[in-house]
């Protein structure tokens, strides 16, 4: 019978240009194409066809991950989930119902955006499938207010109704260097959120950055990763929702995450890319390059724990 995710999928281009096998995949592809709630720069809708156009044409190989390449990923990509793009409440509701049912098969959904509000639909999706996952953030902001221009579910608010909907045991943000002083009191008071700010990245080194943020989530049983890509500077990053200088560099945003992740991932999430904002195309290339390193880091750490 029709599923859940046959009732709302929009098929197009392919991440990787790679058909793949649904009967077979452990990693499942989903465009969440949604700006409904864009306070700054909009055209997020467009960008999971943008980043499958950009991933066709980058090699398949990682940068710190030796071994696997792109093609020898269980993948398939499911194509977009139909969105009402004026509706946010309405488009989180059917974000969660698609990946509840892609998690609930047993398959990490690895979730282009769209505007970051997209992430509370996923964790409610992972979560409605029996996941509660820790969850790891790479954002230039804490996006922790209450409400944003009078919306409660906004791409500003979406980790404080992740804290009051889906209470992971922990949060932790990497890249941090904008917020207001209600996010800032939120962070503080908050013992399951930690923050490791861009000044800290700088201070200790990328690595010791991704192994702080491995160490922090070592008791957790699942994580969920999810990048918001103005955590990159501008210089490397133009083509985003909201740009926030000074950030970190794809060296820095590639070795954290490398260190921090292990094969307790369940899911992922790269948002804010706003397509008529980039120069080059270098965001989208950029945003290709970062899903394949997580997935390849993730299948090595899947194929080290199986040997």
């Amino acid at each position: 019978m029709p599923g859940v995710i046959d009732l709302y999928r929009v098929r197009g281009p392919l991440f990787a240009g790679i058909e793949g096998r649904r009967d077979r995949a452990v990693y499942s592809i989903i465009g969440a194409p949604l700006d409904a709630t864009s306070s700054y720069r909009k055209g997020q809708r467009w960008a999971p066809r943008y980043i499958r156009e950009a991933s066709e044409n980058i090699e398949s190989n990682g940068y710190y991950v030796r071994g696997p390449v792109i093609e020898d990923l269980a993948m398939y990509d499911e194509g977009d989930i139909a969105l009402p793009h004026g509706d946010a409440r309405e488009a989180v509701d059917r974000i969660e119902r698609v990946i509840g049912e892609v998690a609930g098969e047993d398959r990490v959904p690895v979730v282009l955006g769209g505007e970051h509000t997209i992430t509370l639909g996923v964790l409610r999706g992972l979560m409605a499938a029996g996941y509660s996952p820790c969850v790891l953030v790479l954002d230039a902001h804490l996006d922790l207010r209450n409400d944003y221009m009078g919306e409660e579910v906004s791409h500003a608010t979406v980790f404080r109704r992740v804290l009051e909907q889906v209470h992971p045991d922990k949060i932790v943000y990497v890249g941090v260097r904008a917020f207001s002083e209600e996010e800032a009191g939120i962070a503080e008071s908050r013992g399951e959120v930690e923050v490791l700010y861009s000044w800290d990245v700088e201070r200790m080194g990328p690595i010791n950055a991704g192994t702080k943020a491995r160490l922090v989530l070592s008791g957790c049983r699942h994580i969920y990763i999810s990048i918001d890509m103005d955590v990159y500077d501008p210089a490397h990053a133009p083509g985003v929702g909201t740009p926030e200088p000074p950030g970190l560099r794809p060296r820095e945003v590639l070795k954290i995450l490398v260190e921090a992740i292990d094969d307790r991932v369940v899911g992922m999430d790269l948002v804010e890319v706003t397509p008529p904002y980039d120069c080059g195309g270098i965001t989208g290339v950029l945003v290709a390059k970062t899903i394949q390193e997580v997935l390849l880091a993730l299948e090595a750490s899947r194929r080290h724990r199986r040997a």
